[in-house]
C-alpha cells in the first residue's frame, strides 16, 4: 500500500517542479501573489487543496483540466514553510525565496509609483522576471 500523503512528502515539491507555477498579476491596482498547480487528474490536484487549503476550478479550454491554487497570505506562507524543508529543483521555485520580500513590499504599498519605496519594487519585480529567463 501506498504511504498516505501529508504536509511533509515530498511528493508535493516533485509535482510542483513538474505541474507548478508561482506567479503575481495586478488586481483592483494591487499585486495579487497566486501559485498554482494544473493537472488533467482531478486527484492529483486535491491532495493540494487537502493540505495546503486554496481551490480547484475546471477548465474546459485545451481538453480540460483542473486548477488548483492559493492566493491568501496564510495559505501562500503555509506553501511557503513546506517549500523550506522539501528539496524541489525547477528555476521557477526560485521564486519562493522572494516570497517575504513581496509581502514586505506589498506591506508598504511599494508597488505605488508615488511611494518612497518604488524603486525597491522596480529591483524585486526585475529581479522576480529574471528567474523565468535562467
Amino acid at each position: 500500500m501506498p504511504v498516505p500523503l501529508n504536509i511533509s512528502s515530498s511528493w508535493f515539491a516533485g509535482f510542483f517542479d513538474a505541474d507548478g507555477t508561482i506567479t503575481f498579476s495586478i488586481k483592483n491596482n494591487r499585486p495579487q501573489l497566486s501559485i498554482r498547480v494544473v493537472n488533467k487528474l482531478l486527484q492529483d490536484v486535491q491532495w493540494f487543496k487537502y493540505i495546503f487549503g486554496g481551490n480547484i476550478y475546471f477548465d474546459s479550454s485545451q481538453n480540460g483540466y483542473y486548477q488548483w491554487s492559493v492566493q491568501s497570505r496564510a495559505d501562500v506562507l503555509k506553501m511557503l514553510d513546506y517549500f523550506k524543508s522539501s528539496t524541489f529543483r525547477s528555476n521557477k521555485s526560485k521564486r519562493f525565496f522572494l516570497i517575504q520580500d513581496y509581502f514586505m513590499l506589498r506591506d508598504l504599498e511599494a508597488f505605488k509609483p508615488n511611494s518612497n519605496h518604488y524603486k525597491a519594487w522596480l529591483d524585486f519585480k526585475n529581479k522576480w522576471d529574471a528567474l523565468l529567463l535562467e
